[in-house]
This record gives structure tokens, C-alpha cells and sequence, in this order.
């Protein structure tokens, strides 16, 4: 192949080639927006169609402002529409809020310590719920759904981890399942209790499932079961259908049981994978109402 009177190699060819393909997928994930951030995004467009405002740094301060003085949205909601919509503004519009702006976003949140605000500050978070209830509960379902809540359970997956399961990262014999954690990019062995491994088998059994299925998987309304992989969304709505609770509700609930039969925080980190044992003690570890109330009882 000639260019320029120079003899291009097929090497330098294909090296050009695969440079290029790197470009564009570097170039996608750069400019990709979380799904998790469109209802925000959406929200402000919507804001700014009934204000009758252009999509501009002044009209994201004017709805940051209006999100605390008067929607009243929690300060973490109000931070995380923040984030979306910086996200939003830079892939979208090509705008990088300057110095000015970002000075405007600070005084905003100062927002939030003004006298009167002091609930819209108070983070609740999901709670534990009592782990004999939701067995209970788990055990009245069918083969599918009992299979998921239990793996969802013994493990305390968040749900982007249940949702990118496959059938092939079972490993029943040995009773673990390997997980891949997003936030850290790492994979991690978690255990399962005898029963899981038993609503499992009986899952794969009655549905068929091959080893490069999605675990959770999608079903027909014909009731035939895809092993193609759904949202996080699509999964929190079928937990909340099966159950009464979030997958949240789930993760929380092992660590408080674990936490509660007397494990350390080693231990309840190695089954969640968590990496900070000081975000697990601060956000995961609370004592049970249940251990309070025991030792008010000043009446035998």
C-alpha cells in the first residue's frame, strides 16, 4: 500500500485502525449520562418549559434554588440533581460551570441550615427490617422469585450486582457466588446458606436456565422466562412486588443479622464487600429497636 510515496506497513495499518476504535470508545464512555441521572435531567427540562426558560447556568441556579425555598427536596436529593445536570450541561451543551457559578452553588446549599430546614437535612436511608418476617415471607413465593430474594439476601447485593449476575457465576458445591463489584471493579466470592443453594437448583431446573443467562433475567407476559439482562429499576420495582421491600431493605437486614449474631466488622465486610469498614459502621450499623427496647423493660 502506497501514501505519499511511503510504503505503509499492514502492521501500521491495523495499528491506526485499532487507535481509532480505542478513540471512539474512550470517546462513548466519556460522553455517556447514567441512567440513573435522567428523571433529574428530566425534571429540570420540564422546569424549564413551564418557567419558559432557555436551558443555561442561570435557569439550573434558578432550579437549584427553587428545589430547597419551594419544593422543600432533601439536601441528598438536591445533591444529586446537582451532579446530574453538571454532567448533563457538559455533554450536552458543552458548558463547565466557571468559578461564579460554582460559588452560586455553595451559597444555595447554605441554604439548608437555615432555621425551619432541618428535616430536609436528616438522612433515613432504608432500614433493617426483622429477617424471620421477610423469610416468611420469601418462602411463600415461587420458585423464581424465592431463588433471587435469597441470593439477594445471603449476599446483600446492591442491585447493579443482581442484576449483571449470570448463571455461570454460581458455584454451588462450594456454596459462592462470584460478584462483580462496580464501585470498586473488582470481583468478590460471597457465600450462600444451604437453602439458597437448594432455591437455586430447583430455579435453574424449572426454567431451564444455561450458563450465560442473566440470573435475574427478564420474563414475557406470556410467562416464558428471557435470560437477557433488565434495568435496576425494573429490578427494585420486582423486589418491591414480591416482597414490601428494597433491595436496600435486603442489604441492611443481613448486616444487622450478621452484626447482631456476634460477627465483627471483617467478617460482615468480607460477605458485602464492602471496602471502608468505617462507611459499613457509620451507615449499616445500627442497634436493632429491638435491643433497645429490651432493656427498657422496667417491668418483669
Amino acid at each position: 500500500m502506497e501514501h505519499n510515496g511511503n510504503v505503509v506497513y499492514a502492521k501500521d495499518f491495523e495499528n491506526r485502525k485499532r487507535y481509532a476504535e480505542q478513540e471512539k470508545k474512550i470517546s462513548e464512555i466519556e460522553n455517556h449520562i447514567p441512567d440513573g441521572y435522567q428523571s433529574d435531567i428530566r425534571m429540570f427540562q420540564k422546569y424549564c418549559e413551564a418557567t419558559q426558560q432557555e436551558e443555561s447556568s442561570q435557569s439550573f441556579l434558578d432550579y437549584l434554588f427553587v428545589s430547597v425555598t419551594e419544593e422543600g427536596v432533601k439536601k441528598n436529593t438536591w445533591e444529586k440533581r446537582v451532579v446530574a445536570l453538571r454532567k448533563y450541561f457538559n455533554i450536552e451543551h458543552g458548558i463547565q460551570f466557571d468559578e461564579a457559578v460554582q460559588s452560586r452553588i455553595a451559597n444555595t446549599r447554605k441554604l439548608y441550615r437555615e432555621e425551619g430546614r432541618e428535616r430536609l437535612v436528616r438522612e433515613t436511608g432504608k432500614t433493617p427490617v426483622d429477617i424471620e418476617e421477610l423469610l416468611h415471607i420469601i418462602d411463600q413465593l415461587d420458585a423464581r422469585a424465592r431463588a433471587i430474594c435469597l441470593v439477594n439476601l445471603d449476599t446483600a447485593n446492591r442491585p447493579n450486582e443482581m442484576v449483571s449476575l449470570r448463571v455461570e457465576d454460581f458455584y454451588l458445591e462450594g456454596r459462592y457466588v462470584s460478584v462483580h463489584l462496580r464501585k470498586q471493579d473488582k470481583w468478590h466470592n460471597k457465600r450462600m446458606q444451604p437453602e439458597t443453594v437448594q432455591a437455586i437448583q430447583s430455579y435453574i431446573k424449572e426454567y431451564g436456565l444455561r450458563p450465560n443467562d442473566y440470573f435475574v433475567g427478564s420474563r414475557r407476559k406470556d410467562g416464558k422466562f428471557d435470560g437477557v439482562k433488565i434495568s435496576e429499576t425494573a429490578y427494585r420495582k420486582q423486589l418491591k412486588k414480591w416482597t414490601g421491600y428494597t433491595p436496600y431493605n435486603f442489604r441492611k437486614t443481613m448486616v444487622a443479622f450478621m452484626h447482631s449474631s456476634g460477627a465483627d466488622l471483617s467478617t460482615i465486610a468480607k460477605q458485602t464487600g464492602h471496602q471502608s469498614l468505617e462507611t459499613l459502621d457509620k451507615h449499616y450499623l445500627t442497634v436493632a429497636d429491638s435491643t433497645v427496647d429490651k432493656f427498657m423493660r422496667y417491668k418483669k
